[in-house]
């Protein structure tokens, strides 16, 4: 399968999320947005980019909070700072979602969102997936 439908699946899994709890959803025409979508809670239009997130390391989610535009050998890494509002990560092998604001992730490239607990049992500064639920985050 290749990444466009990927993508493509992970947005559709984002949609009916926010589908299943009467949330509506613009989607732009094209794909020139710097969001996938535009979805209406907390009293506003949230900008929403959309990222399959399946890469597991240590027990963690690798989630890249990242664009990417390859035009040749000139390859170009950029956040999404102060372009989204929240970040959707669709992770297909275990169907789990989890909806990050941006305020969370910042300029960072990459956040780790865990699955179980750390070996070293280290207990700060730890974040799981489920920590970003829809329901936790939307408070649904």
């Amino acid at each position: 399968m290749n990444s466009k439908t990927k993508g493509s699946i992970s947005e559709a899994r984002a949609l009916y999320e926010f589908q299943k709890r009467n949330i509506p959803v613009c989607i732009p025409w094209g794909d020139n947005e710097r969001y996938d979508m535009i979805a209406e809670f907390n009293g506003k239009f949230n900008r929403i980019q959309v990222k399959t997130a399946n890469e597991e390391e240590n027990g963690s989610i690798k989630c890249y909070c990242r664009s990417s535009t390859n035009h040749t050998t000139n390859k170009k890494l950029s956040t999404y700072e102060n372009e989204v509002d929240y970040f959707v990560f669709v992770n297909s092998i275990y169907d789990i979602v989890a909806i990050v604001p941006i305020d969370f992730i910042g300029e960072k490239k990459v956040i780790s969102l865990r699955l179980i607990p750390p070996l070293n049992n280290q207990k700060t500064n730890i974040n799981y997936f489920s920590d970003f639920s829809f329901d936790k985050i939307l408070g649904e």
